[in-house]
């Protein structure tokens, strides 16, 4: 084993040496992981990335639409994905051209990998390398799991771009082996492995991890799910030996599937994100392949909950037209006219209009990632009224409001588009499951709502059997608003406690609420929990306790839940000025991801001060 890695080492050492000498870039951005957070020079980063597919096989072994694809890489195509405000870009590069022992193997072929990912780095962005094995790589078979070729096409790689932090190492393209125990074990330990197409011995991830790091000890490595990388579900834990504290992995998913929904997609990776970094490195959903009839809304639903948990996404692919590009001009597809079967239509225009709306909020780029939100759409009116009548001359509530990490109750979608902020997610409100239940049933949201609000609280508008039994309401709001493609967002008010301890003082109000576990019941069933900590906003300490042990209790209840901390500009006797918000907003803004902003028409002034204080903070 020894002496076959040694030789391994020798080849490749020569092969590198004959394509050039690494070169180490300064260019922005370094990548690391944290936790579960992906972190771009220091920042919570969400990748925006676009798929490059044109060096997928050396020339000689492309086909098809890939030759194509090939003949128009270059720098305008790079420079065209950064227009749409990509961030990343992911190029898939063939094993067989890459392995030293392999009959494609070419040093121009590696050359032209080395040049393609320099050149993108050069433009600023960061990159992701990921390794394909399937037939568009240049050969008909593959093993299903990584093998000795794939160990010798990384001993080439990762030397290429280990002196530089903006590289990130995919360490292969979709495993055709499935998220059982099994195939688990199989994905970790490596072994023989016998499919319908013949046989090969796997190397498990350990050991392809650890053979990298000898070469590359820095560079974020982003590990493939099982069931063609669409599975984290039962996934076995890895380390990193070069980083055994704070392993510097990510794992990697493709398609979510696209009619099972927000319940599925926690068990399959969205439950997983809340301990390790998730991308989805593959994704795309147009009218020709494996096509759905409610591709549009489904793709909708799926960006706003891979918004909700900050996971970041590479669109398939920027050099295929008929994706998320319609042609070499690389205009975005769109769901216009929609229909199964008819080319054109595609996810382009929404996903690129989300990395616009992301990019204009700073998200990443600025010493805070922008937080998420929900407002209603009589505030966000009263904002912008402000904001025009005062003459600002910044963007400052379009730029916090117009991304898809923005909930606006009381709107549908031409409204938000009337309102200058079309990425945000029209949500609809409701203090009474059964409203809210039949609402949804019978259709009578406003179009294009992707989202609802549960909020019960102990008044006339709640009927006292919910007030007294949340979790059992939450479960009948998420089976209701999941089953019709919808996310739930709970909103418990900590009038509740009066339902069951009605002689609670207010002052002991909040510790009951947290007692009685009306977090746990909420955050079980929900897809964004939004803590009612406003009203506690005058004493910072409070503030911040109540949220950081409601945002604790739901974690426990629902890995990978979306936290929110309520803040008002308008509590009655309990108004907080802009500085005292800012305040509330610096000691939370690590424990929670974003706010509701409760802002009442006397407290419109107050609220758009608090947000020019943020804005002031992102520079």
């Amino acid at each position: 084993m020894v002496l076959s890695r040694l030789l391994r080492l020798i080849i490749a050492t020569a092969c590198v040496a004959a394509v050039s000498a690494p070169i180490a870039l300064a260019q922005d951005p370094v990548i690391t992981v944290q936790g579960n957070q992906l972190l771009r020079d220091g920042v919570p980063w969400t990748p925006r990335g676009v798929q490059i597919v044109g060096l997928v096989a050396p020339a000689g072994a492309l086909s098809g639409k890939y030759v194509a694809a090939n003949q128009h890489f270059g720098l305008p195509e790079l420079q065209a994905a950064i227009a749409d405000h990509a961030d990343v870009v992911r190029f898939q590069v063939s094993e067989f051209g890459l392995d030293p022992q392999g009959a494609l193997y070419s040093s121009a072929y590696a050359q032209e990998v080395q040049s393609a990912v320099q050149t993108a780095r050069s433009l600023g962005l960061a990159v992701i390398v990921s390794l394909q094995a399937e037939p568009p790589a240049g050969e008909p078979s593959r093993c299903p799991l990584p093998d000795a070729g794939a160990e010798r096409a990384w001993d080439v790689l990762a030397p290429m771009f280990a002196g530089d932090g903006g590289v990130m190492f995919e360490l292969y393209n979709e495993p055709a082996v499935s998220a059982t125990l099994a195939g688990w074990i199989q994905w970790r330990a490596g072994g023989e492995i016998i499919d319908p197409g013949g046989s090969c011995q796997a190397v498990g991830m350990p050991s392809l991890i650890a053979d990298i790091r000898t070469l590359a000890p820095q560079n974020v490595i982003i590990v493939p799910g099982l069931g063609g990388e669409q599975s984290l579900s039962g996934r076995l834990a890895l380390s990193d030996p070069a980083h055994p504290g704070d392993p510097q992995l990510a794992y990697g998913i493709h398609y979510p599937s696209p009619t099972r929904g927000s319940t599925f997609w926690d068990k399959e990776f969205g439950d997983a994100s809340a301990t390790v970094p998730v991308i989805v490195t593959e994704w795309d959903a147009n009218s020709t392949t494996s096509c759905v009839p409610d591709a549009p809304g489904q793709a909708r639903l799926l960006l706003d909950y891979l918004a909700s948990k900050r996971i970041g996404i590479v669109g398939f692919a920027f050099d295929l037209p008929g994706t998320i590009v319609t042609d070499w001009t690389y205009a975005p597809t769109t769901y216009g006219g929609f229909t199964c079967g008819e080319a054109g239509g595609g996810p382009g225009q929404l996903l690129f209009g989300d990395y616009g709306a992301e990019a204009l909020a700073g998200d990443g780029s600025q010493p805070d990632p922008a937080p998420a939100w929900i407002v209603s759409a009589a505030a966000l009116t009263r904002l912008q009224a402000l904001q025009s009548a005062t003459a600002l001359q910044s963007a400052t509530v379009q730029r916090f409001f117009d991304t898809p990490r923005t909930y606006v109750t009381g709107a549908g979608s031409a409204v938000l588009t009337e309102l200058g902020t079309p990425m945000a997610v029209p949500t609809a409100g409701f203090a009474n499951e059964t409203t809210l239940a039949n609402r949804i049933t019978r259709g009578a949201l406003a179009p294009g709502t992707g989202a609802v609000v549960y909020a019960p609280g102990a008044t006339r508008f709640t009927p006292s059997a919910q007030q007294r039994d949340p979790a059992h309401y939450y479960q009948l709001a998420a089976r209701v608003a999941h089953a019709h493609g919808l996310l739930l967002i709970a909103a418990p008010a900590t009038g509740l406690v009066a339902a069951t301890e009605p002689l609670t003082p207010p002052a002991d109000r909040d510790a009951a609420f947290l007692r009685l576990g009306i977090v746990t019941a909420a955050a079980r069933y929900a897809d964004v929990l939004d803590v009612p900590a406003q009203g506690d906003e005058l004493y910072t300490a409070s503030y911040l306790a109540f949220a950081h042990s409601a945002a604790a209790q739901a974690a426990r209840a629902h890995p990978g839940i979306e936290v929110l901390a309520g803040l008002s500009s308008g509590d009655p006797g309990m108004s907080p000025d802009a500085d005292e918000l800012f305040d509330a907003y610096l000691g939370t803004r690590l424990i929670v991801s974003g706010y509701e902003l409760d802002a009442p028409g006397g407290a419109t002034a107050l609220a758009l001060a608090f947000l020019q204080q943020l804005d002031r903070l992102n520079g």
